[in-house]
């Protein structure tokens, strides 16, 4: 299964793209809807999907700016722009960051299942270093909770796979080890306001082992024991706020403010203190409220939705799918209603 973001500022569009990918069910399944470019980056380095179904023109950052991003840093992601303007230039800059799939609005069904089947070939071709990218999250996860003997074993362990690495797809090593270098100092620039990036150059494997071996070392020297309570207490006052306000429109980054943490930081701290993503405990708790909810008969289906801060009803009901494995429909005849 490959997993699809879809990033679309119009609802109903955003809506209308991801029932057309649905119907590709189970080969490609949206992980991810969001309406900014911002919001789609940070979704991303959390959850790292195996495509990104774009518009160009989005609030906090467009379409190219996050296709920049990703290619850029060599992410094994395959992009696919949809805009409603028929303007070269935007194609040729899009081209220049690797994409292929240029794909106009009114966005027709069988034209966006046509440019997902001819992604499966590269897809399949980035499934190792897509296992890497994860590999390298799961790393960046477990960074708080590291003494110096796991830390090494660890770092050992992550860069023996990335050389092991058979992909023959031009840098892909390097920019594995660009990204482990890039997630780490960005992780101990939120811990430490003083740290000085340390730009990742190494060639050679002894150089690149040395590189990690001393960011290691800096790590463990100047980390914050994530035991500090005001850590826990800050991550535990946003769940709380989250439990009462779950109806209000979140974003990553407001979240990460009030623990005044950076979202990359706050992310790591956050699913280490819940067990999961930002995102999911947020839908987690909107659905529960949604269930509780649909045990009142009188109110309709469009209105819990509402009520529990989905403006979109078909966005609604898939992540009720998602999460209780029926629709919503379906939950209330289970209860007889």
């Amino acid at each position: 299964m490959f997993q699809v973001l879809v990033a679309e500022d119009e609802v109903w569009i955003r809506d209308a793209i991801a029932e057309m990918i649905d119907r590709l069910a189970p080969q490609f399944n949206v992980v991810g809807e969001v309406g900014s470019g911002e919001e789609a980056w940070n979704f991303i380095q959390e959850h790292w999907p195996s495509i990104v179904v774009t518009d160009i023109m989005m609030p906090h950052r467009n379409g190219l700016w996050l296709s920049e991003q990703i290619h850029r840093m060599s992410l094994p992601i395959v992009t696919m722009i949809v805009s409603g303007y028929d303007n070269f230039q935007y194609a040729k800059q899009a081209m220049r960051y690797g994409i292929t799939e240029y794909l106009l609005k009114p966005l027709e069904e069988e034209e966006l299942h046509d440019a997902l089947k001819r992604s499966v070939q590269k897809l399949e071709g980035m499934a190792e270093l897509h296992e890497g990218v994860h590999k390298i999250q799961h790393f960046i996860d477990r960074l708080p909770d590291m003494d110096r003997q796991t830390l090494n074993a660890e770092v050992q362990a992550l860069l023996a796979y990335i050389y092991r690495l058979k992909s023959g797809a031009p840098g892909a090593r390097k920019s594995q080890l660009a990204l482990l270098s890039a997630k780490w100092n960005e992780m101990f620039r939120a811990v430490d306001q003083e740290h000085t990036f340390l730009p990742f150059t190494e060639e050679d494997e002894q150089g690149v082992r040395k590189y990690f071996a001393d960011l290691a070392d800096a790590w463990l020297l100047r980390y914050p024991q994530f035991a500090n309570q005001s850590v826990k207490a800050s991550i535990k006052k946003v769940c709380d706020y989250i439990n009462v306000h779950y109806f209000e429109n979140f974003s990553l980054t407001r979240l990460a403010d009030m623990s005044h943490l950076s979202v990359s930081y706050f992310s790591t701290l956050f699913k280490k203190t819940t067990g999961q993503t930002c995102l999911n405990y947020i839908n987690g708790v909107r659905i529960q409220k949604a269930k509780e909810l649909l045990h009142e008969p009188d109110l309709k289906i469009y209105e819990i939705a509402d009520m529990v801060g989905y403006t979109s009803l078909p966005y609604f009901n898939r992540m009720f799918k998602q999460i209780v494995a029926v629709t919503p429909i379906e939950y209330r005849k289970r209860l007889g209603l």
